[in-house]
């Protein structure tokens, strides 16, 4: 997988930092994930949720002072089970369930969540 316009990690510590104030474990292949293509946009963008097509915008940031930061959609996705990691154009954001570690899309409108049926590896390898 090809990825465009990574902005590098500036404190691994951060890991740490989220896992205590929230109380979760980040799994170690989204750890990865971050470390190598942190607010990165994939070469291939597109996956399906059902019978629709969505858009993976980019890998959040997990720098304070980036734009588009995992520290916001913390704040936004109540949930302390789904883990947000990505975000797509419209505000929406690419979620990990840390209980069946399966990729869900989280709709900011509705709440609504809506499950890949991916885990993470599969998730990236599937985008088209």
């Amino acid at each position: 997988m090809v990825w465009k316009y990574k902005i590098d990690l500036e404190d691994k510590s951060v890991f740490s930092e989220i896992e205590q104030s929230r109380g979760i474990e980040i799994p170690e292949d989204l750890k990865q994930l971050v470390i190598d293509e942190n607010a990165a946009t994939p070469e291939k963008y597109c996956f399906m949720v059902g019978n629709n097509e969505r858009v993976f915008g980019a890998v959040l940031s997990f720098n304070k002072a980036d734009d588009d930061t995992v520290f916001v959609a913390l704040d936004v996705v109540k949930d302390k089970n789904l883990f947000p990691f990505g975000i797509d154009p419209f505000g929406n954001y690419i979620c990990l369930n840390l209980k069946s570690e399966e990729v869900v899309f989280w709709d900011h409108e509705t709440d609504r969540i809506e499950s890949t049926g991916n885990k993470l590896k599969q998730f990236i390898e599937s985008l088209y």
